[in-house]
């Protein structure tokens, strides 16, 4: 049964919460989703992920290049998917597991998606304080605070402000980073060797290069979890199929477009600084007509990126199961999330390289077992969800792969060459499990249960 339209609060704030889409709600087009993931990628964090490959771990350019290509590929094609489930449930994406991870068993991803959303906001936010701190000096926290404050403001409208806010943005983030490049390419140009000792550090080349695959994979698998939040009011009964095509292929576009470039532009300036924390990217070369304007750049870019990861962690606030108004779970996220930032301002690029990690390993089997089930039909031979099931013995039998600071298991202790292969195994680890938990079932409504 379809839900009755929801009421906004005063008009203008967003009250919908996890509830289901009803037709009479549904607006909006499938093309804005290119503009909103360019927006969320054009950023500070993204061209700091990118440096890692070079500045951190010692790749070639070329290298760096192609293994950001490849990773990203990968990662779009899936986030490109998902955004279609939004169109089909007209429901948030992490809700959606509840018919398939049980009711209970789906609260855990979701608890850990909202961990993920406010983690996000503190990296953001932190990358975006360390410019400003740059620039005009001052401290740190002041600059995370004052930063936290603008984008709770925003995301505490909901979904048509950050829709709306994404389609303006994008333009002026395009244009400031467009410029970087060609000042960057002109400077530094595209030849840009390996630092031999950095990669034996890791493992050698290949260590390297998986290693900056796994992080690559892990930026873009971030948003996995969030996608269907912002097409979930494209919801039709009429020409769906081209709806979800139009969703699929911008946002492919999008987010391929964003993450290959920033990334890469991330990788060429990375490996020309002494790279320890963000602000290293903002290098000597950089003329000085070019700074302010950058600056702003960097500021509306944390803030684009932002408000969708306080926004989706607010969802998976309520997919718990916390009873609380929309827009006062998102002032909560915020404010978890502006301490987490002045927490983790210390020691960013170790921590952020951690994080990025650790997300893919619970998110990569959730995707898996998520493809399967919403793309078959099919039972549990367990007495109790054989999608969880799969899950959490994916999770618990993937530690001898993990390859990072916190935690370096035993198969990557004694093959670092390749890299952290967490992702790849516990991918197919996860369907493969499932598939043996689960039976093929009589053809039913879809349709998760909330």
């Amino acid at each position: 049964m379809t839900a009755e339209a929801t009421p906004e609060l005063f008009n203008i704030i967003e009250e919908k919460g996890i509830a289901e889409v009803s037709l009479k709600e549904t607006h909006g087009s499938p093309k804005a989703v290119f503009g909103l993931w360019m927006a969320a990628n054009i950023e500070f964090a993204t061209l700091t992920t990118g440096a890692l490959a070079t500045g951190w771990l010692g790749l070639s350019f070329s290298a760096a290049l192609t293994a950001i290509v490849l990773a990203n590929v990968l990662g779009c094609l899936i986030l490109a998917f998902f955004a279609t489930f939004g169109v089909d449930y007209g429901l948030p994406q992490m809700i959606q597991g509840a018919n398939w991870f049980g009711r209970i068993g789906n609260k855990l991803p979701s608890l850990l998606n909202f961990f993920g959303g406010f983690s996000w906001f503190a990296v953001n936010t932190i990358a975006g304080a360390y410019a400003l701190q740059y620039f005009f000096g001052g401290n740190l926290i002041v600059s995370v605070v004052l930063l936290s404050a603008v984008q709770i403001a925003i995301a505490f409208f909901g979904h048509d402000i950050i829709q709306t806010a994404e389609k303006y943005l994008v333009y002026v983030l395009t244009l400031a980073f467009l410029a970087l490049t060609v000042v960057a390419v002109k400077h530094l140009g595209l030849s840009v060797p390996a630092n031999v000792k950095a990669e034996a550090a890791v493992g050698g080349f290949s260590g390297a290069f998986m290693l900056t695959m796994s992080i690559m994979v892990g930026y873009v698998v971030g948003w996995i979890p969030y996608s269907s939040d912002y097409t979930r009011y494209l919801r039709t009964e009429t020409n769906a199929a081209g709806v979800k095509k139009t969703v699929f292929t911008h946002a492919f576009a999008g987010a391929l477009i964003s993450c290959v470039w920033i990334e890469a532009l991330g990788a060429l300036i990375g490996a020309s600084v002494s790279f320890s924390k963000p602000s290293d990217l903002f290098t000597a070369w950089m003329p000085d007509w070019f700074k302010i304007p950058f600056l702003i750049a960097v500021i509306l870019g944390t803030i684009a990126a932002n408000i969708i990861n306080i926004y989706s962690a607010t969802l998976s606030v309520l997919a718990i199961g916390i009873k609380l108004k929309q827009h006062v779970a998102a002032l909560i996220t915020g404010a978890i999330g502006t301490v987490v930032s002045v927490l983790a301002a210390a020691n960013f690029i170790t921590n952020y390289e951690n994080f990025l990690l650790v997300l893919g390993y619970w998110t990569v089997p959730w995707i898996a077992i998520t493809l399967l089930c919403h793309l078959t039909t099919r039972t549990s031979r367990l007495p109790v969800s054989a999608a969880f099931c799969a899950w959490v013995a994916t999770i618990a039998v993937s530690w001898p792969f993990y390859n990072q600071a916190l935690y370096t298991g035993p198969f990557a202790t004694k093959f670092p060459q390749f890299g952290d292969a967490t992702f790849i195994v516990s991918f197919v680890v996860a369907g493969a499990l499932y598939l043996l938990l689960s039976r093929p079932a009589a053809a039913t409504a879809r349709v998760p249960a909330v």
